[in-house]
């Protein structure tokens, strides 16, 4: 097969699969680490979803979202009825992580959110009480709207505005995050959020779509081994934070009620602040996800030790790993 022709293939599939999901919303298909592929969770009827997965499960059956009513409930921590998997991706400090989105419609504009938090069992995460998490936000796709001179859109009446979901959507719809510099080895949710404000003008109108993976940090030879869980922890370079998912937003806050119609000079990252010492991907550096190989997700002994998980591959990662490259669906 010629070298060019799995990313010719990757572009086909990606052009005949926007037009039935353009309007589907959106899930978390995979997450991609050093070119290794974990599988994240399709709450679709009728699709196959394996233990061996590291994304959380949800009830949005719809691929659909979680509305700022719904801003103080445990729906907005890990989407609706989202409950951990006992598998977690092994990665190091300073990997960067593409986020695999499922798709995302041309036209759905916002920002693109990310956030951890520690797990303190001797199962990791693994059946995690989500509502005991606590989160230090690591990504706010800054500057999440740009004021481009003379450009298009792909937002909604915002000639010459360009949008994290438009970078998003141009890498393929998939997203970096770089796990930061000197975290402590653990077991950890990494919680990836898009914030579609298509409708945000009116109230109740923004869509949340908050969606989690588990990961297992290994930082060995790193000198910062203190548990992280607690405001104003310093591990390393991160500052980690101690925020309730089920207090990151306000209905009206000024970056969830918001005309995207209007001529807006600036946009104002709803949630938490960055914390000090994380480092986000920049747009430049955005690019779309290749797997090289099936990851093998690890299961969580103790606080400190984890052991390969044997359960069996999914047929979707197995058939990806064929030298096929990857299509958006999941």
């Amino acid at each position: 097969m010629p070298p060019a022709l799995p990313q010719l293939l990757t572009t086909v599939l990606t052009a005949l699969t926007l037009g039935s999901t353009a309007l589907a919303h959106s899930h978390l298909a995979y997450i991609i680490v050093n070119g290794k592929l974990y599988q994240g969770f399709d709450p679709r009827p009728h699709q196959a979803n394996y233990p061996s997965r590291v994304g959380w499960s949800t009830g949005a059956v719809d691929d659909g979202f979680v509305t700022p009513a719904n801003y103080s409930t445990p729906d907005i921590i890990c989407h609706i009825a989202g409950t951990s998997p006992a598998g977690h991706a092994p990665v190091r400090p300073g990997d960067r992580i593409h986020v695999q989105w499922n798709g995302w419609p041309v036209g759905h504009i916002g920002p693109v959110l990310s956030y951890l938090a520690r797990c303190e069992s001797d199962t990791g995460c693994t059946g995690q009480n989500k509502t005991a998490l606590r989160w230090t936000k690591i990504d706010d796709s800054s500057p999440t709207m740009q004021n481009v001179a003379g450009a298009g859109t792909q937002g909604e009446g915002t000639p010459g505005k360009r949008w994290a979901t438009d970078v998003l959507i141009a890498a393929n719809n998939s997203w970096q995050v770089a796990v930061p510099a000197g975290l402590p080895t653990g077991a950890y949710v990494l919680r990836n959020e898009i914030i579609a404000l298509h409708y945000a003008a009116r109230k109740n109108g923004a869509q949340n779509y908050p969606l989690c993976m588990n990961l297992w940090v290994d930082a060995s030879g790193d000198n910062s081994s203190v548990a992280a869980t607690t405001a104003a922890v310093t591990a390393g370079g991160l500052q980690m934070d101690a925020y309730d998912a089920r207090g990151f937003y306000k209905e009206n806050d000024p970056g969830v009620l918001v005309n995207v119609t209007a001529a807006l000079s600036s946009y104002v990252v709803p949630g938490p602040t960055v914390a000090a010492g994380a480092t986000p991907v920049p747009y430049a550096q955005q690019s779309p996800s290749v797997s090289t190989a099936a990851g093998t997700p690890v299961v969580v002994t103790r606080t400190s030790e984890t052991a390969p998980y044997t359960g069996a591959m999914t047929p979707t990662v197995a058939a990806r790993m064929k030298g096929r490259g990857y299509d958006r669906r999941g």
